[in-house]
C-alpha cells in the first residue's frame, strides 16, 4: 500500500497519517469482496479500534493528571472538556475520565491487552469496574485482572460483566449478596409503582402497545405466553395438498398471536375474573440451601435466619427474582423448584428412546439455561434437546450426551462444520467453530457464564 508523503513529527501527525491510509478504503466496492476478506477486514478494525482506545486513555489521563481542561482551556473539568470533544453523552464522558487514569496507573495489564486489541474498550471497561469493587488487597485485584482477562478471550462484554459479577461474590460474598439483594428490591419497588399499560393508535390502521412492569410481572406473563409461542406447519393455499411449510411467523408476530389468543379465552372463558383457573406454573431455580432455609415457615421467624441472606432465585427465561417476590408469588403460582443432582430421577434412559424424559428435559434446562450457542440467549420453550452423539450412530439419551439448542443453531450445528462438546473438566457446553482459510486453528468457546 502506498505510503502518505512526508513523515509526521508528532503524535497527532502520527495518528492524521494513519487516517489517511485508512481513507483510501473509503471508495471500496465492498460487494466486490471475497467473504474471507470482509472478516478479515472486521477483525481487524476491531483490534485498531482498542488499540486507539487504549492510546486515547493514556492521553486523556496525561490531560487529566496535568490539569489541562482547567488550567489552560478554561473547562470546568477534563470530564466536560471530553464529553464536549467527543460529542458523547456526559456520563460516558466521565467514565471515560475515570477509566483512563485508572488504566494507566492501576490496571496496565488491561491496558496492555488493549493496546494489542485483545480486549474491547467495552470490555476493559467491565474489568476496571469490577476490579474496583474488589476487596483492596493488591494481590486479590491483581488476580482477579488476570482472571477477566482471560475470561474476556471467550466471552462478550455483557457476558464478561455477569462473570465479573460472580467474581465480586465470590471475593466478597456478604457485600456483594447483601448489595444485589438490595438493588432488586429497589429495583422491583420502582418498577412495581411505575407500572403502566398503554394501547395506542398508530395512526397507520393498527395499535402499539406500551408498558412496563416488574419482574414478577414478566415471569407470569412469559409463562402464560411463551407456551403458544411454538412454530406451527402452515400449508401453502396454492397447493393444500402439498408438502407443509415452515410457520412464516417470527417471534415476536408469534408471541403476539399468543397473547391474543390468550385474552379470547379469558373472554370466552366461564371463570368469573376474580377467580385464576389454573395457576400460572413457573419454574425456579435457586440453591438448595436458600430452598431449605424456605420450607420451615412456622419457625422462619423464630430461629434468627435473616430472610436477607436467601439469596435470589432465577426463571426459566433468565429473570432474578428476590427472596420477597418468592415469598409473593407462591401465594398464587405452582413454583417448580429445580435442583441438579436430584436423587430418584432417572436423567439416562440409553438406547430405550430417542425422545427425553420430563426429568432428562428439566435437568437439561437447569444446567444450560437457555440455548448453549455462544451468544444466544433464547428460552428453553425454544429449544430442543440435541444429541451430541446422534441416536442413530449409537448415541444415548442421557444428560451427558444432551445440549440445549434453539431451532437456528439446532439447524446450525446439524448441517454446517461447527461442533459441539461437554467440556470433559465441568460438564457444561462448549462450541468449536469451522476453520477460516489462513486463519490460526480455532479453539473450543462457550456462552455465558452458567449460574451454578
Amino acid at each position: 500500500m502506498e505510503q502518505p508523503t512526508g513523515t509526521p513529527t508528532t503524535p497527532a501527525g502520527v495518528v492524521a497519517c494513519a487516517d489517511r491510509v485508512l481513507a483510501e478504503l473509503d471508495e471500496t466496492m465492498w460487494v466486490a469482496k471475497t467473504s474471507e476478506e470482509l472478516v478479515e477486514a472486521v477483525v481487524v478494525a476491531e483490534r485498531l479500534r482498542a488499540h486507539l482506545a487504549a492510546l486515547e486513555a493514556a492521553v486523556v489521563a496525561e490531560v487529566h493528571a496535568r490539569g489541562v481542561a482547567k488550567g489552560e482551556l478554561a473547562w470546568g473539568s477534563t470530564a466536560e472538556w471530553f464529553t464536549h470533544l467527543a460529542g458523547t453523552h456526559r456520563g460516558t464522558g466521565h467514565q471515560t475520565v475515570r477509566h483512563a487514569d485508572t488504566l494507566v496507573h492501576e490496571r496496565s495489564a488491561t491496558h496492555a491487552a488493549m493496546t494489542a486489541g485483545r480486549v474491547s474498550p467495552e470490555q476493559a471497561a467491565v474489568i476496571v469496574d469490577a476490579v474496583d469493587r474488589l476487596p483492596t488487597d493488591a494481590t486479590v485485584r491483581q488476580d482477579g485482572e488476570a482472571f477477566l482477562l482471560d475470561a474476556a478471550t471467550r466471552l462478550n462484554a455483557t457476558d464478561l460483566a455477569k462473570a465479573a459479577r460472580h467474581l465480586v461474590e465470590v471475593a466478597d460474598p456478604d457485600g456483594a449478596e447483601r448489595k444485589t439483594e438490595k438493588e432488586l428490591d429497589r429495583q422491583d419497588r420502582a418498577a412495581h409503582h411505575g407500572r403502566f399499560l398503554a394501547i395506542v393508535e398508530d395512526g397507520a390502521g393498527g395499535i402499539r402497545l406500551r408498558g412496563r412492569g416488574t419482574v414478577e410481572d414478566a415471569a407470569a406473563i412469559k409463562a402464560a405466553l411463551l407456551p403458544l409461542t411454538k412454530p406451527q406447519p402452515a400449508v401453502d393455499p396454492s397447493d393444500p395438498d402439498g408438502d407443509q411449510l415452515t410457520d412464516p411467523r417470527d417471534h415476536g408476530a408469534r408471541l403476539w398471536d399468543a397473547l391474543v389468543e390468550t385474552c379470547r379465552h379469558a373472554l370466552t372463558t366461564d371463570l368469573p375474573p376474580d377467580c385464576h383457573g389454573a395457576r400460572p406454573r413457573i419454574a425456579v431455580t435457586t440453591s438448595l440451601e436458600a430452598l431449605q432455609e424456605q420450607i420451615d415457615w412456622a419457625t422462619l421467624g423464630t430461629t434468627g435466619t435473616d430472610l436477607r441472606t436467601i439469596g435470589a432465585a432465577v426463571t426459566d427465561d433468565g429473570l432474578e427474582l428476590t427472596p420477597a417476590t418468592i415469598r409473593r408469588m407462591a401465594c398464587d403460582a405452582d413454583l417448580i423448584p429445580i435442583a441438579l443432582g436430584t436423587q430418584g430421577e432417572v436423567l439416562d434412559v440409553g438406547r430405550t428412546s430417542r425422545l427425553v424424559t420430563p426429568a432428562i428435559w428439566r435437568a437439561l434446562v437447569c444446567r444450560d439455561r437457555h440455548c448453549a450457542f455462544p451468544g444466544c440467549t433464547r428460552p428453553p420453550v425454544m429449544g430442543h434437546a440435541h444429541h451430541i452423539v446422534h441416536w442413530v450412530d449409537d448415541g444415548v439419551t442421557s444428560l451427558d450426551n444432551l445440549v440445549l439448542l434453539c431451532g437456528h443453531h439446532h439447524r446450525t450445528i446439524h448441517h454446517t462444520p461447527w461442533q459441539v462438546r461437554l467440556n470433559p473438566t465441568d460438564g457444561k457446553p462448549e462450541f468449536l467453530p469451522p476453520q477460516r482459510p489462513g486463519a490460526p486453528p480455532p479453539t473450543w468457546i462457550r456462552n455465558r457464564p452458567r449460574r451454578e
